[in-house]
């Protein structure tokens, strides 16, 4: 918690000041603000002040306070033509979500703010709004934004992680190799099924696991995310602390993992990997042309290759000092997608494609989390011009 409160600074002197002068001039729940039917109190604003204090916002608190209170109004209207209204646990939901910016839950974070002189209701009302305008946005927007694969391909072969996913969990460990895998597997579904109907996972893991750590239950040190098995790493990547996974079937093994806890650490730089693709073709320029004419990217190839001998197209991801010298050469000039044909190999002409320039696969976003980002960032921008629009036919005054 006092890490946490680090976050935070408290009020100015000149800060309180101004609350007191503005409280002297006007009731604390006169209207200081109309936005066309809704008026702003002066409660409202002083509390707003705070608030945006109390988080460190940058600026002119005073400007800001206000015209994010108009914002507010604006996006309230909204919410109420759209008939958006929000359960009490979609509430609170996005209390836990905003206070956990601050590795905070709600509960303390409240504390903190009333501590402030900030009501808990402010708190609430901010949130809610924000919630309200995003299902708003969803609702006129959503209907109309369609990501494309080739998008995603994109986002994907440009994508540089600046933090890495760091766990700490517990595995059950169930050997699953050669005659044996048929029962491994059985033991391990059997096991799934008793965590998913409240069993304790370290008792289990105790009695079950062959792995190193079940005397611990399970129990296994900090890891990165990358650093674990793809399957592993795709099966625990979006569970959240307290989760079971599901089962992660190794060539040797089953395993079962539990997130107790996870966080974010700065990344720290790893040699670069480089997914890319060769396809062995005639040495003419006709079929040279032929395939570049037909490839916006690697997977295109395997059409290409369809019926030809295997060894004539070959794809690898592979850390860039582990790719020979004359490809790494001709790759280093590639942006994804481009190719090149300098190179020549048992007669026939390379045509080279880099399919992916940078992390392990382990440390990418899936293709369904990429989407959503992307959908994210269109709803965003048709976010802030429709706020545009609202606000220059709003009829604002004082009264």
């Amino acid at each position: 918690m006092t890490h946490s409160r680090a976050v935070f600074r408290k009020v100015t002197l000149a800060s309180a000041l101004v609350l007191t002068a503005s409280v002297a001039q006007a009731g604390p729940f006169s209207a200081v603000k109309i936005v066309n039917s809704r008026s702003v109190t002066q409660f409202e604003y002083d509390q707003r002040v705070q608030f945006m204090t109390l988080l460190n916002q940058p600026g002119d608190l005073a400007q800001l306070a206000m015209e994010t209170l108009i914002d507010d109004r604006l996006r309230q209207t909204a919410a109420a033509e759209f008939g958006i209204k929000l359960s009490t646990a979609d509430i609170q939901a996005g209390m836990e979500e905003f206070a956990g910016r601050a590795n905070l839950d709600a509960a303390q974070f409240t504390q903190i703010i009333t501590q402030a002189g900030i009501e808990p209701q402010t708190f609430r009302d901010f949130v809610e709004t924000g919630l309200s305008w995003r299902e708003v946005v969803r609702s006129k927007y959503g209907p109309q934004i369609a990501i494309s694969e080739a998008a995603i391909d994109r986002a994907m072969a440009s994508f540089t992680p600046s933090t890495t996913l760091m766990l700490r969990m517990s595995v059950i460990e169930i050997p699953a190799l050669g005659e044996s895998r048929e029962t491994g597997l059985k033991a391990a579904q059997d096991l799934l099924l008793q965590l998913k109907s409240g069993v304790d996972f370290a008792t289990l893991a105790r009695a079950n696991s062959k792995g190193r750590t079940a005397a611990q239950g399970g129990a296994l040190d900090w890891v990165k995310l990358s650093d674990l098995p793809n399957d592993a790493a795709v099966a625990v990547r979006s569970l959240g602390a307290g989760k079971v996974s599901d089962l992660v079937v190794l060539d040797d093994k089953v395993l079962i993992y539990r997130v107790e806890e996870q966080k974010q650490d700065l990344l720290t730089p790893k040699t670069e990997v480089l997914d890319y693709a060769e396809l062995l073709v005639a040495d003419d320029t006709a079929a040279l042309g032929a395939v570049r004419a037909n490839t916006s990217s690697c997977n295109d190839l395997y059409a290409l290759a369809k019926g030809l001998p295997e060894d004539r197209l070959r794809r690898q991801t592979l850390p860039l000092g582990q790719v020979p010298k004359d490809e790494a050469a001709a790759l280093s000039l590639l942006d994804a997608g481009e190719s090149s044909t300098d190179l020549m190999r048992d007669g026939y002409r390379v045509f080279l494609m880099l399919c992916r320039r940078g992390p392990a696969e382990s440390e990418l976003p899936s293709r369904d989390e990429v989407r959503l980002q992307l959908t994210n960032q269109q709803l965003g921008a048709q976010a802030q011009i429709y706020l545009e629009e609202l606000r220059s036919e709003a009829i604002l005054r004082t009264p």
